[in-house]
C-alpha cells in the first residue's frame, strides 16, 4: 500500500475501534444500571403532576397534566381506589398495589419489573386524591438507551468523515513527494539539469528535502558542465600544439639529417609539450575549483612573506629588461590556501611580463587597512580596451599576440578569478591602450 492509503487505513481502523469500545462501555454501563435515570424520570414526572392541582380552586388542571411521557404512565385515583383519570398498567392497580407516598417501590407483574411512585392531594371537600406513576425497569427512553442508538448512527458518519478527511490530510502532505519524483524522473528521463523542484507549499520537512534535492542538481549541473566545457577546452586548445608536434616529427623523418637539425626539432616538440602540460594543469585547476572536488583549506598566516617569496622565486628566462618592484607591507595577515594564492600571485605577475614593454616595470603593492586585504600587479605594457576589459577573465581569450612577446594559454586570469573568490574576494582591473594595466585583488 502507498503511504496515503496505509495512513487513511490506519485512521479509519483507529476511529472504529474507538467507536466499539465506547460502544462496549456504554453497553455495559446501561446493563449494570450505573446511568438509570428511569426512577429520576418517574418522581419528576409525578411531581409535575402534582404542581398541576390548582390550589385556589382545589381543582386539577386536566388539560396540562402529563398522562405518558418520556415511558412514565401516570393514572389519578379517590381515596376508595377508583380511577378517575390516566393510563395505567394492567395488573398494577391500587387493589393489588396499595398506595404508600413519597417512596419509589419495585414491583413484578408477569416477570416484568416496574417502579412504582405515589403521592397524595387534597381537594376543597378534605377528599384525598391518589397520583400514581408508573415505569417499567428496562425502560428504553433513558440516556443509556438514547446515547447507544446516537452512537449507532454517527459512528458511519464518523468514519466515513474520518476516512475522507485522513485521505485529504494524507494526499495534502504527500503531494509535494509526487511532485519532488516527477521532477527527479523527468530530470533522469530528459536529461535535463536545468529543471527544479523549487517547492513552495508544504510542511517544512519536505521544503528542506526539495531545497536538498535542489542543491544536488545543482551541484550535478555545474559537474556536467564543467566535464563538457573541459572536454571541449582540451580538446580545442591541445589541437594546435599536437598538430605542431605531428609536422615537427613528420619533417624530422624527411629532412633533418644533422644533429642540429633534429635538436632544433625537439626543442619545438619539447616547448609544444610544456605548453600543453601547463594547458592541462591549468584546466584541472578551474575544473577542481569550479567543481569543488578537491578541497583548499584556508588558513590564518603571513600573506606578506608569501608574495615576498613569490616575487623572488620569478625569474622568467628572459626578462627583456623589465624590471620588478615591490611595495609589501609588513605583517599583513589573512586566511588563505598558500598553494592558490601562490598560483594567483604567480599567473599576475606572468601576465604583466608577457603583455609589458621592453625596458618596462612591474610594480606589486599589499596592505591591509584592518578589515580587507588588497593585492595590486601594475605594469605600463599595452594596455587594454574597455572591450578588452571585459572579455580578460573569458577562458581562452587574449589580448592580442601580436602586440606581445608571446601568448600563453589564456586561462591564467581565469584561473585568478576562481582563486580570489574561493577566499571569498574579488579581482578587478583597470587599463587603458598603451598605458599598462592594473590587476586589484581584495580578499
Amino acid at each position: 500500500m502507498s503511504a496515503k492509503l496505509r495512513l487513511t487505513v490506519w485512521i479509519a481502523v483507529m476511529m472504529l475501534l474507538l467507536s466499539l469500545v465506547m460502544l462496549v462501555f456504554i453497553l455495559w454501563v446501561d446493563e449494570k444500571g450505573l446511568v438509570d435515570d428511569s426512577p429520576e424520570r418517574l418522581v419528576e414526572t409525578v411531581m409535575h403532576n402534582e404542581r398541576k392541582f390548582e390550589t385556589e380552586h382545589s381543582e386539577i388542571a386536566w388539560a396540562e397534566v402529563d398522562f405518558y411521557t418520556r415511558g412514565v404512565y401516570c393514572a389519578f385515583y379517590d381515596e376508595a381506589g377508583e380511577l378517575l383519570r390516566g393510563v395505567t398498567v394492567d395488573g398494577l392497580n391500587p387493589a393489588d398495589i396499595p398506595f404508600f407516598e413519597y417512596e419509589i417501590r419495585t414491583v413484578s407483574l408477569d416477570g416484568d419489573e416496574f417502579y412504582v411512585y405515589d403521592a397524595q392531594l387534597e381537594t376543597f371537600d378534605g377528599q384525598p386524591v391518589w397520583i400514581r406513576g408508573i415505569v417499567p425497569k428496562n425502560d428504553d427512553s433513558g440516556t443509556a438507551h438514547t446515547t447507544i442508538v446516537m452512537t449507532l448512527m454517527l459512528l458511519p458518519v464518523m468514519l466515513i468523515i474520518s476516512i475522507l478527511g485522513g485521505w485529504m490530510i494524507s494526499k495534502r502532505a504527500f503531494d509535494p513527494v509526487e511532485k519532488i519524483t516527477q521532477t527527479a524522473n523527468s530530470i533522469n528521463g530528459g536529461n535535463d539539469l536545468s529543471r527544479r523542484i523549487a517547492l513552495c507549499k508544504g510542511s517544512s520537512e519536505l521544503i528542506a528535502l526539495s531545497n536538498t534535492f535542489d542543491g544536488m542538481f545543482d551541484r550535478l549541473e555545474r559537474s556536467f558542465s564543467a566535464e563538457k566545457q573541459f572536454t571541449s577546452d582540451a580538446s580545442h586548445e591541445l589541437r594546435t600544439p599536437i598538430t605542431v608536434i605531428k609536422a615537427s616529427c613528420d619533417r624530422s623523418r624527411r629532412k633533418d639529417f644533422t644533429r642540429e637539425e633534429f635538436l632544433e626539432t625537439l626543442d619545438i616538440i619539447d616547448e609544444q609539450s610544456d605548453n600543453m602540460s601547463s594547458l592541462v594543469n591549468h584546466l584541472l585547476s578551474l575544473t577542481r575549483l569550479q567543481q569543488g572536488t578537491e578541497r583548499y583549506p584556508l588558513s590564518e598566516g603571513d600573506l606578506s612573506e608569501l608574495v615576498r617569496e613569490v616575487c623572488e622565486d620569478y625569474m622568467p628566462e628572459n626578462r627583456r629588461g623589465i624590471s620588478l618592484h615591490t611595495n609589501i607591507a609588513d605583517g599583513v595577515t589573512a586566511r588563505f590556501n598558500t598553494q592558490l594564492f601562490a598560483s594567483l600571485v604567480q599567473n599576475l605577475l606572468q601576465n604583466a611580463y608577457r603583455y609589458g614593454k621592453e625596458g618596462g616595470s612591474i610594480w606589486i603593492t599589499l596592505g591591509s587597512d584592518g578589515k580587507k586585504t588588497t593585492l595590486t600587479v601594475r605594469d605600463d605594457g599595452i594596455g587594454m580596451t574597455p572591450e578588452e576589459q571585459e572579455k580578460a577573465w573569458q577562458r581562452f581569450w587574449q589580448a592580442d599576440a601580436s602586440r606581445s612577446e608571446n601568448s600563453g594559454s589564456g586561462l591564467g586570469l581565469s584561473l585568478v578569478k576562481e582563486i580570489a573568490e574561493l577566499h571569498g574576494g574579488t579581482v578587478s582591473v583597470t587599463s587603458a591602450p598603451g598605458t599598462g594595466s592594473c590587476f586589484t585583488v581584495v580578499i
